[in-house]
């Protein structure tokens, strides 16, 4: 009776050593699955710093590129201007400047200068003993433009605009315009005037600018880029049917140029973003 006893004994602990064992295995199954779980999460993790890293660096790469870019855009604009000035000879206007007959400064973004109202007075009592009214000299003087101080107006708005100053130079190129409409350079000045107003998202008055230089200086070497940034500047007001004519007719009057191929590019994007 006691040796049955003691082998039922042993044979109750062996079952228990049994049922104690089985969940300790899969305890331990389930502890390797979320170590290897943990450690995929940390290899994850890993790979989108990294390629967050490689991004950011393309940005930055991608960035100095275009900075690069419109660097040597305007360094090969500045020397065009600087071989236009050797070929022509020193520009000496003499004369009234005016400005150009076609010119509207409301609505060309150069500000038209109004002359001071004179104040109304009420009349003297004493008499004047002034007795006779002397004639006035209307012989035209003449000015003289320097053509240094022309240029190196034109220069520093010019500089303005690569140091990045657009506020700066858009002041400056107002200036030169409102100083030199005649300018030999006054055609580039009103291009760039309308890029300063560009790159700093005021669109309504660069889209002016960029007419302006259409308008008044219909010959310059500068439309073509004038008309595809019209085009531009249309696109960013979401002015759709505007957009599309500028840059179809920057296609159709310069084809096989670096404009047509941006203007047709833009117009791609258009028609993939559904906006004819």
């Amino acid at each position: 009776m006691r040796t049955q006893r003691l082998t039922i004994g042993l044979m109750a602990s062996f079952m228990l050593a049994i049922f104690v064992s089985a969940p300790a295995v899969a305890q331990t199954d389930n502890n390797q699955a979320m170590v290897n779980l943990v450690i995929q999460i940390q290899q994850l993790q890993d790979e989108v710093r990294m390629l967050r890293g490689m991004l950011e660096d393309q940005g930055m790469e991608l960035e100095n590129l275009n900075s690069r870019q419109r660097d040597q855009y305007l360094d090969i604009d500045q020397r065009i201007n600087e071989l236009r000035s050797a070929s022509s000879g020193p520009a000496i206007s003499t004369g009234v400047v005016t400005a150009p007959s076609t010119y509207n400064a409301a609505t060309q973004g150069v500000p038209e200068i109004r002359n001071d109202v004179p104040d109304v007075r009420p009349a003297l009592d004493t008499t004047s003993s002034v007795s006779t009214i002397a004639t006035p000299d209307t012989q035209v003087r003449e000015i003289t433009v320097s053509p240094e101080a022309e240029k190196a107006a034109y220069d520093r708005a010019f500089q303005s605009l690569k140091d990045l100053k657009y506020a700066d130079a858009a002041e400056y190129f107002l200036t030169f315009l409102s100083l030199y409409p005649n300018s030999e350079y006054a055609d580039n000045a009103q291009y760039w005037l309308g890029e300063s107003y560009y790159v700093t998202r005021n669109y309504d008055i660069a889209l002016e600018a960029f007419q302006g230089l259409l308008s008044i200086y219909p010959s310059s070497p500068k439309i073509a880029d004038g008309l595809l940034k019209i085009g531009y500047t249309h696109y960013e007001l979401k002015q759709w049917d505007q957009a599309r004519a500028a840059l179809t007719q920057v296609q159709e009057q310069y084809p096989d140029t670096t404009l047509a191929r941006l203007a047709g590019s833009r117009l791609r994007s258009m028609k993939l973003e559904g906006h004819y």
